[in-house]
């Protein structure tokens, strides 16, 4: 099923379908949008079977070009001085929380025990 005229078919099919389900969407014709409705639904699996087959087919001269593009991006970056390294996140300010071991924020601060008032 995946052969060289599956893409044809399948593009062929969804935009037979998606014109089908708009036509009868904005002509009030239920049959008709359901239909389409229906071929654009059966198209969606083929396209992904389709793009499944594509990755897994992928060739070792075309494994080497993606490389070779990652690697001159990666010198791009470096070059621009995009790579650097990240700041470390704000923890925000909170009077009654204890931080735990290393950068470690407790979700629910253990309550403090208010400061008791005795009558004068």
């Amino acid at each position: 099923m995946t052969h060289r005229y599956m893409p044809v078919f399948v593009f062929t099919l969804l935009v037979v379908g998606l014109s089908a389900g708009v036509v009868g969407l904005l002509g009030g014709d239920d049959d008709f949008f359901s239909a389409g409705l229906f071929l654009t639904l059966t198209a969606v699996p083929l396209i992904i079977t389709r793009t499944v087959h594509n990755s897994h087919t992928v060739t070792a001269h075309q494994l080497a070009e993606a490389d070779r593009a990652g690697y001159h991006r990666a010198l791009d970056h470096v070059a621009r001085g995009l790579l650097d390294a990240p700041a470390p996140p704000d923890p925000g300010h909170r009077a009654t929380a204890e931080q735990v071991a290393g950068n470690v924020i407790t979700l629910r601060p253990r309550p403090t025990r208010p400061i008791e008032r005795k009558a004068q």
